[in-house]
């Protein structure tokens, strides 16, 4: 018992202190945020009313960009898939080939899509194709993880069962693994598609397609009504999407059960729309791609060796030292509000017309790309690492708490039924009956968002908003790539060790 009383305070000395660091690293301040909180709404107060004109030009580089996603999304899922098989100890036993795969996908996945972007406009040229690329090759990473771990976690005693009696390694893994683990994949992609469009919708931002151009320019511009009419065209989409592939979620799980007929209509229309995404793509590519490869390549292979080892402001170690304390403060504020929010847009626990407003709310929140937030709280806080951190807290307020509000739709309602019918508050019904049910569900969720906040941070320096990726993304524009490669290697590095540290978590909560 003294054990573990000192295990839990070491640990709270170890948060503390994580927070108290974070803190002072990132300049962050509350009285900042007393006196001049109410800039952040000085944009979002020109976006209304949008340009209701305006939308005649946006629609073009919203069906390109809603194109990229869907292109992207399928192309990555199809590679994803085998690479998720290749990656499999079933299908694949030579283990050096196994792990050689395993590493790789692990490499690409802690890329940003951003970043993916802007190494494909050198490779394929500026455009839709460059977008396109990279959501496919981040798609694949992601999803082909996702789906080794899937497979891995099967029992594949049936399968080998038909193996020993002559069916064949491919036949048997046909016949039992793939039904098992291919719902579960089907669901991760639609979850990605939902995520390509948010992506798509910002990687016009170093020029790889799609209405994040057209968005940079009117923001540059100081366009702000123009700029509500892109964000508010971008929320419908979002709820387009969202909607459609909830559906087809309960759809693939059989909760939903469809005609024949409509089946045949959902393949058809996922085909032409992928076949017209792949029509309208520009295909030319630029004659230096090959040069510009050898160049990206040769800079990850032989990086700058005195900043990965410097321990100056400017660069890797203390650069990665930033990144994790924003993203970490990030978080922990976007915990405590999502935790709110899911309670308060929840259908089971509060009344349907409270519950529908937060529901909007947030799906409003999920819908702004990130670097419009980071614009918004630059205008309070300056540029910085603060930038960073407050950006951030929005942005994850918005995945919580669609994390959150999943596990709460999830758990048993009835201990939570009782109290309330025994006369305990909602408050004290919540703490007793809910949250230990919830307790699993949200550190994953939390591990999983801070694992994405690490990327977003990497990026946000392309608007001044502080973290490895200002300098990361001027060695870049500037083809400095022995530099852009420590950088790179400093992320890849940050991210599989939080990465690690989460696994551990998972596990010990587990």
């Amino acid at each position: 018992m003294n054990h573990n009383k000192v295990k839990a305070t070491l640990g709270w000395a170890v948060f503390i202190g994580m927070c108290v660091l974070s803190v002072i690293t990132t300049h962050s301040s509350a009285v900042v945020l007393l006196k001049r909180g109410s800039r952040f709404f000085d944009i979002t107060g020109q976006m209304i009313p949008p340009a209701w004109a305006y939308s005649s030009v946006v629609l073009q580089p919203l069906w390109a960009t809603i194109q990229m996603s869907f292109a992207g999304t399928v192309l990555g899922a199809c590679f994803g898939f085998i690479g998720a098989m290749l990656a499999n100890s079933y299908i694949n036993r030579i283990s050096w080939l196994r792990c050689f795969l395993k590493g790789l996908i692990h490499l690409v996945r802690t890329i940003p899509a951003l970043i993916l972007a802007l190494f494909c406009t050198f490779l394929v040229g500026l455009g839709a194709l460059a977008g396109s690329l990279a959501l496919t090759i981040y798609t694949t990473a992601v999803l082909a993880r996702m789906g080794f771990e899937d497979m891995e976690n099967m029992n594949t005693q049936s399968a080998r069962a038909l193996e020993a009696a002559g069916c064949g390694v491919w036949r048997a893994f046909v016949r039992t693994i793939l039904p098992a683990v291919l719902p579960g994949y089907m669901t991760n992609v639609l979850y990605m598609l939902e995520a390509n469009v948010r992506h798509a919708a910002i990687l016009g931002y170093v020029g790889a397609g799609g209405i994040g151009l057209l968005l940079n320019e009117q923001l540059a511009w100081r366009q702000y009504s123009q700029v509500g009419m892109i964000i508010f065209l971008l929320f419908l989409v979002v709820v387009a999407a969202e909607s459609i592939s909830e559906w087809l979620r309960r759809v693939v799980s059989r909760q939903t059960v469809i005609p024949q007929v409509i089946k045949m209509g959902i393949y058809a229309g996922v085909g032409g729309l992928f076949i017209s995404s792949l029509a309208t793509m520009p295909w030319t590519i630029e004659t230096t791609g090959w040069h510009a490869a050898h160049m990206i390549l040769s800079g990850l292979i032989w990086p700058n060796m005195d900043m990965l080892f410097s321990l100056a402001h400017d660069d890797v170690p203390y650069l990665m030292y930033e990144t994790a304390c924003i993203a970490f403060l990030g978080t922990l504020g976007g915990i405590v509000i999502a935790a709110l929010f899911s309670f308060a847009a929840s259908f089971r626990i509060m009344p349907h017309p409270i519950a529908l407003w937060f529901r909007v709310m947030l799906l409003a929140i999920r819908t702004i790309p990130v670097f419009v937030y980071a614009l918004m709280w630059i205008r309070v806080t300056g540029p910085g690492p603060f930038a960073g951190v407050m950006t951030l807290l929005v942005c994850s307020i918005g995945l919580l708490s669609k994390r959150f509000l999943i596990a709460i739709d999830e758990m048993d309602m009835r201990p939570f039924l009782a109290y309330r019918a025994m006369g305990i508050s909602i408050a004290a019904a919540i703490r007793y009956a809910v949250l230990p049910q919830l307790k699993g569900p949200y550190v994953s969720a939390v591990l999983y968002r801070l694992d994405i906040n690490l990327r977003d941070a990497a990026v946000l320096g392309l608007v001044g908003a502080g973290g490895i990726g200002t300098p990361l993304i001027l060695a870049m524009n500037q083809y400095k790539w022995p530099e852009a490669g420590a950088l790179l290697w400093g992320m890849i590095i940050l991210a599989a060790g939080i990465e690690m540290l989460s696994e551990k978590s998972r596990h010990h909560v587990e």
